[in-house]
């Protein structure tokens, strides 16, 4: 059987389609779940309490953002596909840079109605010089959910890099993609895995021979590539898949729930994407998608569409949450009786972004900036 890309991998890949949908409504669910979360910390929480209702929010949500990575970098490491650096940065960048100023607007109106603004490096930008301001975008994210757009854009410089592994020929490219997993969980993953689950007890490395190895988000966006490209290889039932990812989501609910009820300091340490409750779960998603036969497809028109607009929806859909909790009655009803206001807050959250995103896209002028 084929391990390497045939001409139909240039064809769209509806399964990921379908997979950027769930994970761009999951992102949602994440930041919906992190109010009662945050204000039922130290409430000492039994399995059923208001601080459970965020948590089982935020853990579901949780494999989003590792799926985005992954499925990046299967389609961008995708040999038999064209990459062009220019155009693709400048189509996440330029959208991000006027995002950034609405939500820099948005902010300076909230504080006009002494509204908390949108937490980030421009929270309140009106107290900002124009040095603070520069410092707020390049220290930090201007916006909480931007980190994750800083990262992609900075994995997205190495792509033309990693393009030189994944162009070569088999078993080439196979060894070679094997050994940079194999560093970086070396590098990453082991002393973060170890220094969580064995604490004091897990022995440190010198750190100076580890910062010249592959580390963080740029792993999952290889390792999203290996799944994908060599599905035919991997032997794996479709429920194993799932049983690893309700593993992972059950370990993340409960690691949390167990760290706020024993007080831990680090309260919210399985949330960590790259710790193995997350990871499992991130990769169980993926592969479940990313490897089984979906048939030809195509995807449903709607799916396609929320594919397509789910970047901008991304964008958007923190102002939308942030909005609705401060302006509205919804906010009250998430933070006190959140089994009632939460799924309330995230449904509104949900349709409101598809609305902004949807109706934006008829603007021809304003598609490439928003």
């Amino acid at each position: 059987m084929s391990t390497t890309a045939s001409t139909t991998t240039t064809a769209r890949r509806y399964e990921l389609d379908h997979l950027r949908v769930l994970a761009t409504f999951g992102v949602i669910l994440l930041h919906t779940g992190v109010i009662p979360v945050v204000l039922w910390r130290d409430s000492v929480p039994e399995l059923v309490s208001a601080f459970n209702v965020g948590n089982a929010a935020n853990s579901l949500g949780r494999f989003a953002v590792n799926c985005f990575f992954m499925t990046s970098g299967a389609l961008l490491l995708d040999p038999v596909r064209r990459f062009v650096l220019r155009p693709q940065f400048l189509r996440v960048a330029l959208p991000t840079l006027t995002w950034i100023m609405i939500y820099a607007v948005a902010n300076a109106l909230f504080r006009q109605q002494e509204l908390r603004g949108v937490k980030g490096g421009l929270s309140d930008p009106a107290e900002l010089g124009l040095g603070d301001l520069v410092r707020a975008l390049v220290s930090g994210p201007a916006v909480y959910h931007l980190w994750f757009v800083y990262v992609l854009l900075g994995i997205y410089l190495t792509v033309p890099l990693l393009r030189a592994l994944t162009d070569r020929p088999e078993p080439q490219r196979l060894r070679l993609l094997a050994w940079f997993l194999v560093l970086w969980f070396i590098a990453d993953l082991l002393p973060r895995w170890g220094t969580w689950l064995f604490e004091d007890r897990f022995p440190a490395a010198y750190p100076a021979p580890l910062a010249a190895l592959p580390t963080g988000y740029i792993g999952l966006f290889v390792l999203g590539f290996v799944l994908s490209h060599y599905r035919d290889r991997l032997r794996v039932p479709s429920l194993a898949w799932l049983a690893i990812a309700a593993v992972g989501l059950v370990w993340t609910f409960v690691g949390v729930w167990q760290a706020a009820s024993h007080g831990d300091p680090d309260v919210y340490a399985a949330y960590d994407n790259l710790k193995p409750p997350v990871l499992m779960y991130s990769v169980g998603v993926f592969a479940f998608f990313a490897t089984r036969s979906w048939g030809p497809g195509p995807a449903w028109p709607l799916v396609k569409r929320l594919s397509e607009l789910s970047f901008r929806i991304y964008l958007v859909h923190v102002l939308v949450l942030h909005t609705l909790r401060y302006t509205t009655e919804l906010g009250p009803l998430v933070e006190d009786r959140p089994v009632v206001g939460l799924p309330l807050i995230y449904v509104a959250t949900v349709a409101l972004s598809v609305l902004v995103a949807w109706a934006l896209d008829f603007i021809k002028p304003l598609r490439r900036w928003i």
